[in-house]
């Protein structure tokens, strides 16, 4: 995002207030109202060589500056002198001649200054669903409606040349008072029925060559499986490792939080423990993954740790066409009594909407089965039952549209059943159909 002169100025003024001992050893005098500096900076911020908006009038002896501030400007103009043609060049070497003095009695501060401007990045998004799933009218069953609007802030901040820190900020206002936490995992699991400010996640992330560490609340994702194991949020560490440019292993080790009903009435507080390795080779890739989830309060009579294995293959029959089939195993003597203890995924997806690209577009058919624990926090919006379980089966169809730079647009249709024993009635699971709506508005 480009400052403005005056906020450029601004900078230079608290600086330069904040060092008082070193203004006070250093009394510089005014740059006189007509002096050459303000038309030449003035052009450089006209050529973007420096940022701001020379309409502003700020160097055209509207308010005058002292030569230690005016030193701050031209010292920024020398950071970004390779951009500049020959003219601009010549009127930086000019300026850095007038205030050579200045600059030189400057010199760390001003870098250290540079080196401070671009530290943070902000992202984020303002995001609106509107969702409704049907269940069939037995009892028992539910009819859920979703309306729900999202601001999000994801700052990242850069420590030093290995490490950053990241932040995710969502206030998130649903517009339904009734709205069921039952229509989507990924939402319930994220905590999104509030009207309310949440700090989603916090963790500090280095990267030293082939190797990438996070440390702190991050988002855990089971790559092997394209998310149809695990997408969740998790307080710990996680570390992938890439020995070659087709391997990939990763580790991770913390706490779920929260845990809750979506996620299968698995207790509160569970440890999670999971290795994974990719391999990729053109248009081919295929990944291999180990879970483990353990609390010591579960729904389970032999409270026994869930352990889960994944496995996963995409291939890419061109740029445009792609298959990817997955599969998942869970153990727990409560899954096997009341559901499957597999759940499995094939999808193919036709290109895909692209934010920075308008008119870009993709549409995808899938076949899903799932259950609670194979599919333990599946990425899928559509996966939980009426009950609360992630025990859908069926067909989705979706698609997805950008209607300007940093707009796009995605619906999903879901035609299937639940397949929660609990819910049966005459024998027969229950039928279940949904409308998944989403507009989002990228920065």
């Amino acid at each position: 995002m480009k400052k403005t002169l005056v906020s450029a100025l601004t900078t230079a003024l608290v600086v330069g207030a904040a060092s008082t001992t070193f203004a006070a050893a250093n009394p510089f005098a005014d740059v006189p109202a007509d002096h050459w500096a303000y038309d030449a900076v003035a052009q450089l911020a006209q050529d973007g060589i420096i940022n701001g908006d020379s309409a502003t009038g700020t160097f055209k002896g509207d308010q005058s500056m002292s030569r230690y501030e005016m030193a701050q400007i031209v010292a920024k103009a020398m950071a970004k002198s390779d951009a500049a043609d020959n003219n601009n060049k010549a009127l930086i070497e000019k300026l850095s001649a007038e205030f050579s003095d200045e600059l030189a009695n400057l010199g760390v501060r001003v870098a250290n200054l540079e080196a401070k401007t671009d530290n943070v990045k902000w992202t984020g998004l303002v995001r609106y669903d509107v969702n409704r799933t049907n269940f069939a009218k037995d009892t028992g069953h539910k009819n859920a409606d979703k309306n729900q609007l999202k601001l999000r802030f994801e700052p990242s901040i850069t420590i030093n040349d290995n490490w950053t820190a990241h932040s995710q900020i969502d206030y998130n206002i649903n517009t339904d008072d009734n709205a069921s936490d039952l229509t989507s995992n990924t939402d319930y699991w994220d905590d999104n029925n509030d009207n309310a400010v949440t700090v989603e996640k916090i963790y500090t992330e280095g990267v030293y060559g082939k190797a990438d560490v996070k440390l702190g609340r991050f988002g855990s994702f089971s790559d092997a499986s394209h998310g149809l194991v695990f997408d969740a949020r998790v307080t710990g560490a996680e570390l992938t490792y890439a020995p070659t440019e087709n391997w990939t292993v990763k580790a991770t080790a913390g706490k779920i939080a929260p845990s809750g009903l979506a996620a299968g009435k698995h207790g509160e507080n569970a440890t999670y423990l999971a290795t994974e390795v990719g391999y990729q080779n053109g248009k081919v890739s295929y990944g291999l993954g180990y879970h483990r989830i353990a609390a010591q309060e579960t729904c389970f009579s032999d409270n026994a740790p869930l352990q889960i294995v994944d496995a996963g293959v995409s291939y890419a029959f061109d740029n445009n066409v792609k298959a990817v089939v997955d599969y998942a195993r869970g153990n727990g003597e409560w899954a096997l009594d009341k559901f499957s203890k597999d759940a499995y995924s094939i999808e193919v997806d036709y290109k895909g909407a692209k934010a920075d690209q308008k008119g870009s577009w993709g549409a995808y058919v899938a076949y899903r089965q799932l259950a609670p624990i194979p599919a333990y926090t599946t990425t899928y919006d559509f996966a939980g039952g009426a009950n609360g379980f992630n025990s859908l089966k069926g067909w989705e169809l979706g698609a997805n549209y950008t209607w300007a730079k940093n707009i796009v647009s995605t619906v999903k249709y879901f035609n299937g059943k639940d397949t929660d024993k609990a819910l049966s009635w005459a024998g027969k699971s229950d039928k279940v159909t949904g409308v998944w709506s989403r507009v989002d508005f990228l920065f």
